[in-house]
């Protein structure tokens, strides 16, 4: 017997009129209990309700499903797990641990990793030496560049510049977030030195963009905190947001459509948090566009004042 059969017999109509609150009376047309209806126009035959007026039959799970504001499938699937043998306490299934490969770091990768990206030894050595958010290692049978931060998040990125090959459900991409990251936490709040609380911090999107603000660090006349999103489709997570409070915070937001209404989500998000925010739209392609093309010092100078 299907799931469906199940239900059906488990309750009948009457049973889940009984159920659902809803009267009825067996013989005879009645007000519809699920929509306005001025005159009467629904009755029972057998094991479902017909409603003249609009032509809608709703036997017992439709009938769950409507009283619920459920689709169909929703109704079958609540009802089901409270048939018999079925444990309706299941737990759900843990989350999968994120999971990052040995990591190695050495002056040969650094070199290659700067000349990738446009920028100098110094800003890819300060990702990873100092900040501790940068490693090197094999993901996906790739040698890769790998940011991460406190455990919660890592991305990958290939040192020889190419896309990861589609599988399975996934379709080349450019960057491969490993499996049990949580996307929305950023990169650099847990670096390996302790943060003083007056610490500005510089807010860029993705990757490239994280490596791009730590040459800027290395060219600035003061100190400032890279911190990185790796999307601009994500909120700050909550938990993440306390580290913000009471820091000078600038943006430096992609010149797009994406990137400015992502400016506009984490700039509300830091100040409800207690942050002091600025947000600066680039104009000539992202940070590490910038840097690529007209060095650190540059937007040092310029936009770091």
């Amino acid at each position: 017997m299907s799931t469906v059969d199940q239900i059906l017999e488990r309750w009948p109509l009457t049973a889940m009129l009984a159920r659902c609150k809803i009267s009825a009376p067996p013989n005879g047309k009645f007000h519809s209990p699920f929509r306005p209806d001025a005159t009467p126009s629904c009755e029972i035959y057998g094991e479902t309700i017909r409603d003249r007026s609009t032509g809608e039959t709703f036997d017992s799970i439709a009938v769950y499903a409507e009283a619920h504001k459920l689709s169909n499938s929703g109704a079958i699937k609540q009802l089901a797990s409270e048939l018999p043998g079925r444990d309706p306490q299941r737990p759900k299934s843990e989350p999968h641990k994120l999971s990052i490969p040995q990591l190695h770091y050495s002056t040969h990768e650094v070199e290659v990793l700067a000349k990738l990206r446009g920028i100098s030894a110094v800003g890819v050595e300060f990702a990873g030496l100092s900040l501790g958010a940068l490693g090197f290692g094999t993901v996906a049978g790739f040698s890769c560049w790998i940011l991460s931060d406190s455990g919660r998040v890592a991305e990958a990125r290939r040192m020889d510049g190419q896309n990861f090959p589609a599988v399975g459900n996934l379709g080349e991409r450019k960057s491969h977030t490993l499996r049990g990251s949580c996307k929305s936490w950023p990169i650099g709040i847990s670096p390996r030195f302790i943060v003083p609380k007056g610490l500005p911090v510089v807010l860029v999107e993705g990757g490239p963009d994280y490596l791009a603000a730590c040459d800027v660090m290395s060219q600035a006349r003061r100190d400032f905190l890279p911190v990185a999103m790796l999307g601009s489709g994500q909120a700050i997570h909550p938990e993440a947001l306390p580290f913000f409070k009471g820091r000078e915070v600038t943006i430096l937001a992609h010149p797009d459509t994406a990137g400015h209404e992502a400016a506009q989500r984490w700039s509300a998000q830091l100040t409800k948090a207690g942050a002091k925010v600025g947000a600066l739209q680039l104009e000539d392609g992202d940070l590490n566009d910038i840097v690529r093309l007209h060095g650190a010092h540059t937007i040092a100078r310029e936009v770091l004042k």
